[in-house]
């Protein structure tokens, strides 16, 4: 079967009515705009994909587009209230109050979603974002691919090239970082000082890949990814609105593997990935360097039916810290620290409108009294980097099923979430030396998140 046979046949399934295969990918209206079809058609509320979304990712964006248009360009904005169990004084950030205090468009963000040449296989998910509590713009996730279907031992094969900007950006399933739970968050409320290395990279670098997935059987795939990350340097992270930047001695290497199997209303996922970095101490750019290695496991379980819902996901990030040049300089108190992030999240979605989510969140490592000082909120006592939460999401999609005659790719979402945080940055009770208790973090942010 030639190159231009196998496109004509990936293309026609596209086409296939979204009642066998409910669709298409990230929650962005340009995508549904290029395909025709509503949200309720693309995903599980936004931004969760199902199987047919994973394909969409996959084969490049292309689906229902040929070239750019108007249809390719989208809007995002997020606005919200944060009330925490106990205020800040001097407020929750620089001009909000010390609680009970509302971000305008805390984050708005417009993208570019789809075909830039079909025939070509090239398609992209472009997202530049103005943070409305910073003040400032930056580009935010880009994916950018050239794919191709093609065969591998006689079985269907769909491979491609990446050019993005975070490990785990280009990930078909909501179990890793990128993708994964909170989709939305107070920018005013305190968070966790610790988080594995993969997070803090996320924007800060560049890198090119390629992936490739075999369906073994109609309902089993095989997917491997690799690709090689550079820090951005400073000036162009400072253009790009995420300087400084952390800077690295080398590339950052990234693997991904994973198994789905999709059958009846059913899909599952199994996979892993590895990241090693390098990164020299903050604010030097030469001599010794750190070394950190990311391990992570996660798995993705999805019952999908007209009227109903039902996602799994849980991932497990295990992070080795070498602090060669760190602790050299007095920076960590150990020469070798470890941290691990757990995060299981479980989501129903009713009739395509109502939805609810929970969501547990366990960091825990080795203490370290440099690496995690104490200070006011944000500081760690004993040096631990231990906190965890949980939190309830209750979500009301006011336009899932298509929005107005006016706006067809109109969507909104209206949410509540409440997080309860039984250990914080290293402790339940005076967990930074100012007499703040994790439960005063406590969090409840409710808001609109809408998109046309």
């Amino acid at each position: 079967m030639t190159n231009a046979t196998m496109r004509r046949l990936f293309i026609s399934l596209v086409a296939i009515p979204p009642i066998l295969f409910p669709c298409i990918a990230h929650a962005i209206p340009a995508f549904a705009a290029q395909t025709g079809e509503p949200c309720s058609a693309c995903h599980i509320g936004f931004p969760q994909l199902t199987p047919y979304g994973r394909d969409f990712k996959l084969e490049g964006y292309i689906a229902g587009g040929m070239f750019p248009s108007w249809k390719n360009i989208a809007i995002m904005s997020q606005t919200g209230y944060t009330q925490l169990h106990d205020k800040i004084a001097g407020g929750l950030k620089p001009g909000y109050k010390s609680n009970d205090a509302w971000a305008a468009a805390q984050q708005s963000s417009v993208y570019y979603g789809g075909a830039i040449d079909a025939k070509l296989g090239l398609g992209a998910f472009i997202q530049v974002t103005y943070d409305n509590v910073a003040k400032s713009w930056h580009w935010d996730n880009t994916d950018i691919r050239l794919a191709e279907p093609g065969t591998l031992f006689n079985k269907p094969l769909f491979y491609g090239f990446t050019f993005n900007n975070a490990p785990t950006v280009t990930d078909l399933w909501n179990s890793t970082p990128d993708w994964g739970y909170p989709f939305i968050h107070s920018y005013l409320a305190p968070s966790p000082v610790a988080s594995p290395q993969v997070y803090q990279l996320a924007q800060e670098v560049y890198g090119f890949g390629a992936y490739a997935a075999l369906n073994v059987t109609p309902e089993d795939m095989v997917y491997a990814e690799a690709d090689l990350y550079k820090s951005l340097p400073n000036q162009m992270s400072y253009a790009l609105g995420v300087g400084p930047a952390t800077q690295d001695d080398g590339v950052i290497p990234y693997a991904r593997l994973a198994f789905q199997r999709t059958w009846n209303s059913y899909s599952f996922e199994l996979g892993g990935y590895g990241l090693i970095d390098n990164p020299y101490p903050e604010g030097v750019v030469s001599g010794a360097t750190n070394h950190i290695t990311d391990l992570e496991v996660d798995t993705q379980f999805q019952w999908i039916e007209p009227q109903q819902a039902f996602s799994l996901q849980a991932s497990l990030i295990h992070e080795s810290q070498d602090w060669n040049a760190s602790y050299a300089q007095g920076l960590t108190s150990n020469r070798n620290d470890h941290l691990n992030d757990l995060t299981v999240t479980a989501s129903e979605l009713i009739h395509q409108t109502y939805g609810i989510t929970e969501s547990y969140n366990e960091i825990d490592g080795n203490p370290d009294d440099n690496l995690y000082p104490p200070g006011p909120i944000s500081g760690n006592l004993d040096g631990k980097p231990d906190s965890r939460s949980w939190t309830t999401e209750l979500d009301y999609y006011l336009f899932n099923k298509g929005g107005p005659a006016w706006l067809p790719w109109l969507n909104a979402k209206f949410f509540v979430e409440d997080t309860i945080y039984p250990t914080f940055n290293g402790g339940p009770n005076n967990y930074d030396g100012a007499n703040r208790s994790a439960g005063a973090n406590d969090t409840v942010f409710s808001g609109v998140w809408v998109a046309f």
